[in-house]
């Protein structure tokens, strides 16, 4: 999936299409970054889990069209919800950047402790 994928998904969430608001569209590369950043130990669980060379640094996206690295589980799951948080918080709804922001936490513990488990 790339950056743009995500970021149609999350506008989505907030109502918008594939290019309604420009900002949403440019910042979404930076967000993109610090959710990759903020996944990076649920990605190294997996990979972990896995039998997978760990992750020493979290991907770095520099366009749209970029291919996300992480494993599905985190980048359909959780990081819709995450571009959702960014797009809410930057638009100045704090209420509903407060409930993607939960969501997005959620299911990044969700994939964490199922792989956790998973590795007993």
């Amino acid at each position: 999936m790339t950056v743009r994928e995500l970021y149609v998904i999350a506008s989505a969430f907030i109502g918008d299409r594939e290019n309604d608001d420009r900002d949403n569209r440019d910042l979404s590369i930076p967000y993109m970054n610090v959710l990759l950043q903020e996944a990076l130990g649920t990605e190294n669980t997996i990979r972990q889990r896995d039998g997978e060379m760990e992750l020493e640094y979290a991907q770095f996206v520099t366009d749209l069209d970029d291919e996300l690295t992480y494993h599905d589980c985190i980048v359909r799951a959780a990081f819709p919800y995450g571009l959702a948080w960014q797009y809410h918080q930057e638009a100045g709804n704090l209420s509903l950047a407060s409930q993607y922001r939960n969501m997005y936490i959620d299911a990044l513990d969700e994939n964490r402790c199922f792989n956790i488990r998973s590795m007993k």
